[in-house]
C-alpha cells in the first residue's frame, strides 16, 4: 500500500517539534509520510533528522496584509506541487493561510486542531473578526479536533462551529503525555541535579520553574510580582523562566527590570529536554490567562511537580484541584502569591500534590489514547481501515 501523505500547517517552529515530534514518529511508523510546515527556526533541523520533511514559511502570529498574501501564495505554490490527503492546521494564522491555500489547490481533507482562542480576552471590532476568522476555518474543515472538553462545549454555544463536526479525544490534551519520558527515573533525576548544580542551588533551595512563551497573556507579571515579594520572605526561592519572549504581548517594562536585577530570577531560554528542568524543580508555574489546554501542566505533573496556575478555561482541565495542584480563583498576582506561599511553606502538601498528580495523568492522558485517535479519525477520512487495538474516544 502507498503512503498516505499527511501536512502539519502551524504558527512556529518551536510547535511544530513540541507538539508534534513524538507523535511524527507514530504516525510514520503507522504508514504516513508527514510534512510539517512552519516559520524559520533550528527545530527544522531536528525534525528532520527524525525522518520528517519540513518546509519552511513565514506565518507568525502578527498580522501583516502584504506579508500574509506572500505566505498565502507560497503555501499555495507548495500545495499545488505537493499533493496531501490530509492537510492538519493549528494556531490562528496557520490556520487560515492553511485553510486558505488547501482550497484554492483543491485538497479535499483539512482537519484543524483548535488549541484555544487568542482572541479569548479581546473585544469590539477585533474579536468580532478573529471570531469569524475562526468561524471560516471551523466551516472549510472536515473535522476540528478540539483538545479541551470546555473549549469545545463553549464553541459550539457560540455557534462557532457544528456539534457534529467538533470532537476532542479522551480527557483532553493535544498530544497527552509519553509516560516514560515524563517521569521521575533515575536518569531524569540526575539530569535535574546537574542543572540545579548549573545555577548552584542545593538540597534546601526550592526552584519554581515556567516554561513557555514569554509575554503578558501567559500570567509571566503575575508570576514575577508575586515572586518579588516571596523572594523577600523565603531566602530558599529561586524561579526559573524557560522559553522565548513574544515581543508582540511584551511583559511591562517594569517586570523586564526585576527578571534583569533579581539575582534569584534565572533565563533558560528555549530547551529541547524540557523534562531535565521539570526534574530539576520543585513547583511548576502555569499562569495563563487563557488556554485550550496546558500539556506542559500534564507534563510537569507526570513528573511529580505540583502545579499552580489560574481557575480559567483549558487551565482546569490541565490541573486537577488539590490532586495535581492548586487553581488561583482570579487573575492577581496577590491570589497568586497567596497559594504559592502555601506550597513553599508545606512540603508535605507538594509531596502529595506530585505523588497524586503523576497518578492522575498516567491515568488519562497517555499520549497513545490521543494518537490512536487522531489516527483513527484520519483512517476514517481517508475510509482506512482503523487500527483495532485502538483506545479511541470521542466526545460528542
Amino acid at each position: 500500500m502507498n503512503k498516505k501523505r499527511i501536512c502539519i500547517v502551524i504558527g512556529s517552529a518551536m510547535n511544530l517539534n513540541s507538539l508534534y515530534k513524538d507523535q511524527f514518529k507514530y504516525l510514520m511508523a503507522n504508514g504516513y509520510e508527514v510534512t510539517g510546515i512552519a516559520p524559520e527556526g533550528i527545530e527544522h533541523s531536528w525534525l528532520r533528522q527524525d525522518g520528517v520533511k519540513t518546509k519552511v514559511i513565514n506565518l507568525k502570529r502578527p498580522p501583516s496584509p502584504f506579508l500574509d498574501l506572500l505566505s498565502l501564495f507560497h503555501l499555495s505554490w507548495f500545495f499545488l506541487f505537493n499533493r496531501f490527503d490530509i492537510i492538519s492546521v493549528s494556531t490562528p494564522k496557520a490556520s487560515l493561510i492553511g485553510t486558505l491555500a488547501g482550497k484554492i489547490t483543491f485538497h479535499k481533507n483539512i482537519i484543524y486542531t483548535l488549541r484555544g482562542r487568542a482572541y479569548e480576552s479581546s473585544t469590539g471590532f477585533k474579536r468580532k473578526f478573529y471570531e469569524f476568522i475562526e468561524k471560516f476555518v471551523c466551516k472549510n474543515s472536515k473535522k476540528v479536533f478540539c483538545i479541551s472538553h470546555e473549549l469545545r462545549k463553549d464553541i459550539i454555544s457560540k455557534g462557532v462551529c457544528k456539534e457534529e463536526k467538533i470532537f476532542t479525544i479522551g480527557s483532553g490534551s493535544s498530544n497527552g503525555v509519553d509516560i516514560c519520558k515524563f517521569s521521575r527515573n533515575q536518569q531524569n533525576i540526575v539530569k535535574g541535579e546537574l542543572i540545579r548544580t548549573n545555577y548552584n542551588l542545593n538540597k534546601e533551595d526550592l526552584l519554581i520553574l515556567y516554561s513557555g512563551r514569554i509575554r503578558k497573556d501567559k500570567g509571566i507579571n503575575e508570576l514575577v510580582y508575586a515572586f518579588e515579594e516571596l523572594s523577600h520572605r523565603h531566602s530558599n526561592i529561586y524561579l526559573l523562566i524557560q522559553g522565548k519572549y513574544d515581543l508582540f504581548d511584551p511583559l511591562d517594562s517594569k517586570v523586564l527590570k526585576l527578571i534583569e536585577e533579581n539575582p534569584k530570577i534565572f533565563e533558560a531560554g528555549w530547551k529541547k529536554d524540557i523534562e531535565d528542568f521539570y526534574a530539576a524543580s520543585d513547583i511548576f508555574a502555569f499562569p495563563s490567562h487563557r488556554e485550550g489546554f496546558g500539556n506542559v501542566a500534564i507534563e510537569a505533573a507526570a513528573m511529580q511537580v505540583p502545579v499552580i496556575g489560574f481557575d480559567v478555561i483549558g487551565c482546569r482541565e490541565s490541573i486537577n484541584q488539590n490532586v495535581s495542584g492548586i487553581l488561583v480563583p482570579e487573575i492577581d498576582s496577590k491570589r497568586l502569591e497567596g497559594k504559592l506561599e502555601e506550597l513553599i511553606v508545606n512540603p508535605e502538601l507538594r509531596k502529595h500534590l506530585g505523588q497524586h498528580g503523576a497518578e492522575w495523568v498516567k491515568n488519562n492522558f497517555d499520549s497513545k489514547v490521543i494518537w490512536d485517535g487522531l489516527l483513527n479519525t484520519y483512517n476514517e477520512i481517508l475510509k482506512l481501515e482503523a487500527t483495532p487495538e485502538s483506545l479511541y474516544k470521542t466526545s460528542n
